[in-house]
């Protein structure tokens, strides 16, 4: 039998027969030898359309794509299609780049995974097995910066932190501000209409996108207008604003630009309980006080016991910070002292708020030195075999309270215990982290499991969403009946008419 095997595949190969059998081993070793024959023919074909630099074959760069910050990428759902490495991957440089490898994965059958800046927490651009990894993090160009229009339109690899580098001769800055704002793309944070620490003024990343530029799975380019409002039918950029590149490939994006703040303000006051801080929030909200940045959560203690069943008051920490011109941030942060002050809110004079400003996106820089010094170890920290969680939602602020006790009770017979709620950038964006009371118990990490998915089915019967933050992509995708409903089909019908072949990013948002 190993006598039919070539030199390369040998001793691998022989380890295959010894365990899964003669048969078992030939059906492997000739599947394997088929991926082989269909990578070299799809490479060829991608080199003839853009080059052989534009192209990559070697298994060492393409195992590096992986498309999640962190952890394995995992389904609970059936997969068509399984996360495994691409088979090949490109790096365009240009739209037209882009419409040529869509052209060579429709003759070729092959999917394609859009890929940005691979800090993506759902895995939403996670290679699968047999596919074109498309490399838009190659994209990095600054097309235009205008002052006057308070507006830039860019590539979409093009990272955060550099637009705002490069807006800053301007007095601009870009308003999408996450903790990962030093290494994540604006592609990659169109494609999750994620939110940053400053969402309280400036929105989401999607409130902030004026129009996009894609390229559908026909190989049609659409443009969308770059204006704030128009009144001629539903606005088509929002068919692709956290969309996870299911619908089209975003290849272009213009965005708003915000003018350098005269003044800011930082604030930070303990509560205990979460809820005071909470009612001091929804009041600011009633008066039309909206914070630039509202971070507000519990500060778990590692020493507290954990009690399933049970909130247990423990302090939360409330950062804000306000910006704009000087005398409109003096009146707000004054109002702001006298709400937290009314609801039995301490403030912080040791510089706690100036140290979280300063430091907030502290972790991003923390991951890009370990991606860079021990890449392997990021497979395994959070893990889905872990024994905590925490998942974002969005509820009614009347909802959260009624959401923290009746998670609490229901998630007590998986043995987890409710340890830290928040609330991020306005009073609807509710985070909350469950904790197994019993983390050596071998139950535990499939527990946590089900209690996530429990976690959000609650959020979805109060009438809230599954998340704001960091998209669907295969972590949750299991989970968008639920958060659809008969909008599901809706939402494949559109894929079916923009990506007749079904090639773009398959099995991401269910679809």
């Amino acid at each position: 039998m190993r006598l039919l095997l070539s030199d390369d595949y040998a001793s691998d190969d022989y380890a295959m027969l010894e365990f899964f059998g003669c048969a078992g081993a030939l059906f492997f070793c000739v599947e394997r030898r088929w991926m082989t024959v269909r990578a070299a023919q799809v490479a060829q074909a991608l080199e003839q359309a853009l080059g052989a630099e534009k192209v990559i074959s070697d298994p060492a760069v393409l195992a590096a794509y992986r498309g999640i910050a962190w952890g394995e990428p995992y389904a609970k759902m059936p997969l068509a299609l399984p996360p495994a490495p691409a088979m090949v991957a490109v790096r365009p440089s240009t739209t037209e780049d882009v419409v040529r490898v869509i052209r060579v994965a429709r003759e070729l059958s092959a999917p394609i995974v859009p890929h940005g800046a691979g800090t993506g927490v759902h895995a939403g651009a996670a290679p699968i097995e047999g596919a074109i990894l498309l490399d838009i993090g190659a994209m990095q160009r600054i097309l235009n910066i205008s002052r006057a229009d308070r507006m830039a339109t860019v590539q979409p690899g093009v990272v955060l932190g550099a637009l705002d580098a490069a807006a800053e001769p301007h007095h601009l800055f870009c308003g999408h501000d996450p903790w990962s704002k030093s290494i994540a793309s604006v592609g990659g944070a169109t494609s999750t209409n994620g939110v940053g620490y400053l969402a309280g003024t400036y929105g989401s990343m999607g409130d902030q996108v004026l129009g996009l530029e894609v390229v559908l799975g026909t190989g049609q380019v659409v443009r969308t207008r770059a204006v704030p409002k128009s009144s001629t039918g539903p606005q088509l950029r929002h068919l692709f604003i956290g969309a996870e590149g299911v619908l089209g490939v975003i290849t272009e994006v213009s965005l708003r630009l915000f003018p350098i703040p005269e003044r800011r303000e930082l604030l930070g006051y303990l509560f205990t309980p979460f809820e005071r801080g909470l009612d001091a929030v929804l009041e600011m909200f009633d008066i039309g006080l909206r914070p630039t940045m509202i971070d507000y959560e519990e500060s778990a203690d590692q020493s507290m016991a954990l009690i399933p069943g049970q909130l247990v008051p423990q302090p939360s920490e409330m950062y804000l910070a306000f910006e704009g011109f000087r005398e409109q941030v003096e009146a707000q942060a004054r109002r702001a002292q006298l709400i937290c002050d009314e609801h039995g809110g301490v403030e912080m004079h040791d510089g706690g708020a100036q140290r979280f400003w300063d430091t907030r996106h502290d972790s991003a820089f923390r991951w890009a030195r370990q991606r860079e010094e021990d890449p392997e170890s990021l497979r395994y920290r959070n893990a889905r075999r872990t024994t905590t969680t925490y998942i974002n939602v969005t509820l009614a602020p009347s909802m959260i309270q009624p959401y923290r006790l009746r998670a609490a009770q229901e998630l007590a017979p998986l043995g987890l215990a409710l340890t830290s709620s928040g609330i991020w950038g306005i009073p609807e964006l509710f985070s909350v982290k469950f904790q197994h009371v019993h983390p050596q118990d071998p139950l535990a990490p499939d527990q946590v499991e089900e209690g996530m998915d429990l976690g959000l089915q609650i959020a979805h019967e109060l009438g809230g969403s599954m998340e704001y933050c960091h998209g669907v992509g295969l972590r949750l995708a299991h989970m968008m009946g639920s958060e659809l409903g008969e909008g599901l089909e809706v939402l494949r019908s559109l894929k079916r008419a923009l990506d007749p072949d079904g090639l773009l990013n398959p099995g991401k948002l269910a679809l």
